[in-house]
């Protein structure tokens, strides 16, 4: 059993989310609640996989085994159903730069990227950063709970090459229907749109939610999809840089290797890919004990503000571990917030705007961490709430 109520100090080991307090908030006595990593040890089969590689004493170029492919493919088919050979698969050291090369091999300056705000704000830079058009389609908020507005979605599609969809969603933690991505990835099928499917929460859904893999929805929609995703965030690996690229599009499949080899981008992590290895086929235990962890800490955040500060609204969670927080009834603007957030409850949360149009009055609280921190992050933000 794993002890998930353990409180691990981060402090001094270059450890972004506590370490970095000081250059992104201003603060260094504040509680860190923000960047989407775990204060969770990972799962014993991990520890021990990377110390084997370090025990061994030479750290030199590696290849990509076999094993590692067979690990990507066990997870996909006994997770969410959806088979995949070697082909389909591509090595990367992160979703993020994985999503930047795929703007660079499918698209050209000037081209529109269309996504879905509020949304992951690196896809904001991304865009932007490589000099293409910025295509927003601003989800429908509705009773605390978040909807696409599918006229806004065709009429801005008609105007793109490319559509970087974030399934489930960050921050608003949607599980897209069917239904959704079916009538999505029509619109972008009809309008000649690539469809980059950033999947890396598939994992994190919590029941009765499931996740759908966008290029599963039928044959013609899997040969315009190229889906990104990781171990890192469900198994809390961020730190060793290792991701994947999935496309069946053998064309373009030759095109990503083609532009990687030529940005001498490609290299493989043999750290990361024994601990993916580990992770897929011997961590079963712990990851469902994390996702219970996890629905419980969100019950206990739901039960705590409901009771003691019921002018925050909590946005439904159905997947990550990341619960978006409306603080609109206090009448501030987004700078006051900001600051009350870090003044008066002495909390790193990740601002509402950052996340664009749709995140003013929002801040997003990162609740993978051990109950007591979170019991200390509310208390904290009840008094500062109850001083107003």
């Amino acid at each position: 059993m794993s002890n998930f109520d353990e409180i691990i100090n981060r402090k001094n080991t270059q450890c972004l989310k506590y370490d970095a307090l000081f250059e992104r908030f201003g603060n260094t006595k504040l509680l860190p609640m923000w960047v989407a990593d775990m204060d969770f040890r990972v799962s014993q089969p991990i520890t021990e996989a990377i110390m084997n590689v370090a025990k061994h004493g030479i750290y030199g170029y590696s290849v990509e085994s076999q094993k590692y492919y067979d690990a990507v493919k066990y997870w996909f088919e006994n997770k969410h159903q959806w088979q995949l050979d070697d082909d389909s698969i591509f090595f990367t050291n992160g979703v993020v730069s994985a999503i930047h090369n795929l703007i660079n091999a499918f698209t050209s300056k000037g081209d529109g990227v269309l996504i879905q705000s509020p949304v992951y704000y690196p896809f904001f830079s991304l865009v932007k950063s490589n000099d293409r058009k910025l295509l927003v389609n601003q989800l429908i908020e509705l009773n605390n709970q978040y909807f696409i507005d599918f006229d806004d979605f065709e009429k801005k599609a008609r105007e793109a090459s490319m559509f970087i969809l974030c399934s489930p969603h960050n921050p608003v933690s949607r599980v897209w229907k069917r239904d959704e991505l079916e009538r999505m990835a029509q619109i972008c099928y009809d309008n000649n749109v690539i469809i980059i499917s950033d999947e890396i929460h598939n994992d994190l859904v919590q029941k009765p939610f499931k996740h759908i893999p966008t290029a599963t929805i039928n044959t013609l929609i899997e040969d315009i999809t190229i889906t990104c995703h990781s171990a890192s965030k469900t198994f809390n690996l961020a730190g060793l840089n290792t991701a994947y690229i999935i496309t069946k599009n053998r064309k373009w499949k030759q095109q990503i290797q083609q532009h990687y080899a030529r940005q001498h981008a490609h290299a493989f992590n043999i750290f990361g890919a024994e601990a993916m290895y580990a992770a897929y086929m011997h961590s079963d235990q712990w990851y469902s004990q994390l996702l219970q962890y996890i629905k419980d800490n969100y019950l206990y955040l739901v039960q705590y503000i409901q009771a003691n500060i019921p002018h925050v609204k909590i946005t439904p969670m159905e997947a990550t571990y990341l619960i978006w927080l409306d603080f609109r009834a206090f009448n501030m603007t987004d700078q006051q917030l900001k600051n009350f957030i870090i003044d008066n409850a002495a909390l790193a949360l990740n601002d509402g705007p950052s996340f664009g149009i749709g995140g003013s009055g929002f801040q997003r609280i990162n609740i993978a961490c051990p109950r007591k921190t979170l019991e200390i992050a509310l208390i904290q933000l009840t008094k500062a709430c109850n001083s107003l």
